[in-house]
């Protein structure tokens, strides 16, 4: 009765790890821009930017000031460190509720889909996935483009 019983627990084990997987223990994060060590990172799953921050070697000219610490990257991210001089755009992957509605033609709304998206999507990759939050098309796109940066 004994081995009967274990295998049965042995069976429902490996039929449970099937339906349900383990999740990832680590993500992979790779960070590019005004920077001494861009590169990939391993991450324990739910990093937020701020854990990131903690590998990076940052350059004096590096800015930080538009990047919310907060955010959780998820497994494949790419994070752009960008320079001083380049101030002049709003990042769509750091900037918060307010900077991002500041932009033309985006106002509250659209900004709290922005948040949600990469949110749920992680940051964007380049600045035309914009278009894939409902709401924004090419006519919108073509406005913002010059004013955003990833």
């Amino acid at each position: 009765m004994k081995p009967v019983l274990l295998f049965l627990m042995f069976l429902l084990a490996a039929c449970t790890s099937e339906i349900y997987p383990q999740a990832k223990k680590t993500i992979r994060v790779t960070v590019r821009g005004n920077l001494s060590n861009p590169g990939t990172f391993e991450l324990q799953s739910y990093a937020k930017i701020a854990d990131l921050l903690t590998y990076l070697k940052l350059s004096d000219t590096s800015d930080l000031s538009t990047m919310n610490p907060e955010i959780v990257l998820k497994d494949g991210d790419i994070l752009i460190i960008e320079g001083k001089e380049s101030l002049a755009k709003t990042s769509i992957n750091t900037s918060d509720e307010a900077t991002l509605a500041s932009l033309p033609g985006i106002g509250p709304s659209l900004a709290k889909r922005i948040i949600d998206y990469r949110n749920v999507n992680g940051l964007f990759q380049r600045i035309e996935e914009i278009m894939k939050v409902k709401g924004i098309k090419t006519k919108l796109f073509e406005q913002l483009k010059d004013f955003i940066r990833i």
